[in-house]
């Protein structure tokens, strides 16, 4: 399977799914300490199961996630999608995309063991990357893990053409840590992940935003806001969700919010005098377009958005 070792660089050479047999070193004091929490085994069940064929081990362990949060998946579109016969194989960027498209927020975990550990125990599978071969020769797998075994120390997977495999969870570690710790869930939007990083969330949101159908961005920045009500990105967003659904009324609240909460927040200030000059408030649209004329990033576009702004309310009188 082709793959990048990164989210954004593709490798050099054309690199495909293989078994290969790792190192057995033994688990680490952070794996030891990562395993602590849990006395018992975990096994999410049931995980659907994609037999991969060919070179689909991207596409198969992509329908096993989304298949899981829900999605009645159409696995030949996904591998038409997700695929790349120039490359071989399928790129994380690629992966990450998909999951927008289904309507699902694809959140990359931390490099831990014990956020992935955390994950499953919640009952997410967790699609991982893996390198099978070695560093300068790398093998690079997708995989999805389900399960794990405290006791026996062992990573419970589907895996290849094999489902529920439960491996060394050394070896594994070793092939996981090898492809830089990559591991992904993809979230409906009403749900967040266990210990998300505040400002990271909000950029994978914006990023889901960008490709969502405007209701379910809303859902997502409304779940988010029930977390941080006090950022104001969260009330940005559902004021453009709010927009793009029409709701002029809301979209003006949620952009006054988002200013109360950061007076100089450029964005807001231009969408809500946008708004108001669209909702037939064209005198309020010039006060809020007055305040960014000399803005470095977006003043040309405001200043036109002024002209007109002001070319209103001369026409229409200071009480519209």
């Amino acid at each position: 399977m082709v793959v990048a070792p990164g989210p954004r660089r593709a490798v050099p050479a054309l690199l495909f799914c293989a078994l290969l047999l790792a190192g057995c070193a033994g688990l680490g004091p952070a794996a030891r300490e990562a395993l602590e929490p849990f006395d018992a085994p975990a096994r999410i069940e049931p995980v659907a199961f994609f037999p991969q064929t060919e070179l689909h081990c991207g596409p198969a362990a992509l329908a096993s996630v989304l298949d899981h949060s829900g999605l009645d998946i159409d696995y030949s579109a996904l591998v038409e999608q997700v695929y790349l016969p120039d490359r071989g194989g399928t790129l994380q960027v690629e992966l990450l995309a998909a999951a927008r498209s289904h309507e699902r927020i694809p959140w990359v975990l931390p490099p831990e063991l014990s956020a992935l550990l955390a994950e499953v125990a919640a009952g997410r599978p967790v699609l991982v990357l893996e390198n099978q071969g070695v560093r300068n020769l790398p093998y690079w797998h997708y995989a999805v893990v389900i399960g794990f075994d405290p006791d026996r120390t062992e990573i419970i997977q589907h895996s290849g053409t094999e489902a529920g495999l439960a491996r060394p969870m050394r070896r594994w570690l070793r092939d996981w840590t090898l492809a830089g710790r990559w591991a992904v869930i993809t979230l409906p939007p009403d749900q967040l992940p266990l210990a998300p990083d505040r400002e990271r969330w909000l950029q994978t949101l914006a990023d889901f935003e960008a490709v969502a159908q405007p209701s379910t961005a809303l859902r997502a920045w409304q779940t988010a806001a029930e977390r941080w009500p006090d950022a104001s990105l969260v009330w940005l967003g559902q004021g453009n969700s709010h927009y793009r659904l029409g709701d002029l009324e809301a979209a003006i609240a949620a952009f006054e919010k988002t200013l109360a909460l950061d007076p100089r927040q450029p964005s807001a200030a231009f969408n809500l005098g946008w708004v108001l000059l669209e909702s037939g408030q064209a005198c309020g649209a010039v006060s809020r377009f007055e305040t960014l004329a000399d803005h470095p990033a977006i003043g040309p576009r405001v200043r036109e958005a002024l002209k007109m702004a002001r070319e209103s309310c001369e026409s229409t009188g200071p009480g519209q």
